[in-house]
């Protein structure tokens, strides 16, 4: 087994040790602090230094995570509360916090998911970074001098699909943007909705979802998503495709393309 596959097998390791029923209950319902966050509390600069630079690999748990994040940043946390939260307990503004941050990191770590997968099985070289997702850009692959930006994009595309948005400057020097979709809702659901729906536009849809949940997306125990091996190698051999093409390629053509490889 290589080292980036050896790699990969840890932090799957790690995603499945995540408690994740357990902070839905109490921490997915708390939405109090859900204001612009400012560059000096955006929490990627952490997460990247924890889950993928970190030369040690030792991926703490959120609790850790969170611990020290709130530690090292107490000056900005308190300017924060004088502007939004005077009056409040610190406990309030804690729990508010945490839960923000908890939905930006399993975000996060859905898409570390994914660059850790490529590097593991892909041959394109692939980089991240906290500035280049503070851009817009989760990852972004080098095919010579051709540059591919790719998102890695939940499609509820709720607020806490957006968390990293709000950060992002949008100001990407790369030739083409493809946007890699993956979904939360199993199987079974998406098989519900196809039989529900009233427009045959709307079943075409769900049946790509479903497609993609059953060709290409896994989910461990504790119900985190993870990525089929297949994923990564279909989406290279995607871009490798539209080389020279510049613009945005969005989930709705990338899934098209994905059932067209694997989905009869």
């Amino acid at each position: 087994m290589s080292q980036p596959e050896q790699l990969l097998k840890s932090f799957e390791t790690f995603l499945a040790s995540i408690p994740i029923e357990k902070y839905r209950k109490e921490l997915m319902p708390i939405k109090t602090v859900e204001q612009d966050l400012p560059k000096t509390l955006n929490p990627l600069p952490n997460l990247y230094q924890t889950y993928w630079t970190n030369e040690s690999k030792t991926f703490i748990d959120y609790e850790q995570f969170f611990e020290n994040w709130w530690k090292s940043h107490l000056n900005q946390i308190d300017e924060f509360i004088r502007q939004y939260f005077w009056g409040c307990s610190l406990e309030f503004v804690y729990l508010g916090f945490k839960a923000r941050l908890y939905r930006i990191f399993i975000s996060v770590l859905t898409q570390f998911h994914f660059v850790y997968l490529w590097k593991a099985y892909c041959d394109y070289p692939i980089e991240a970074s906290a500035d280049l997702d503070i851009k817009g850009i989760d990852a972004l692959v080098h095919i010579n001098n051709f540059r591919v930006a790719l998102q890695i994009k939940k499609e509820t595309y709720r607020s806490e699909a957006r968390e990293r948005g709000r950060f992002a400057t949008r100001k990407q020097d790369v030739d083409l943007n493809v946007e890699v979709p993956y979904t939360v809702m199993p199987p079974e659901e998406w098989q519900k909705k196809i039989s529900k729906a009233k427009k045959e536009e709307t079943k075409e849809q769900y049946k790509l979802f479903s497609c993609l949940t059953k060709n290409y997306q896994d989910w461990l125990e504790n119900g985190f998503v993870i990525f089929k091996q297949s994923y990564s190698k279909v989406v290279e051999g995607f871009i490798s495709e539209r080389i020279k093409e510049t613009g945005i390629i969005g989930w709705q053509e990338v899934l098209n393309y994905l059932k067209s490889e694997n989905c009869l």
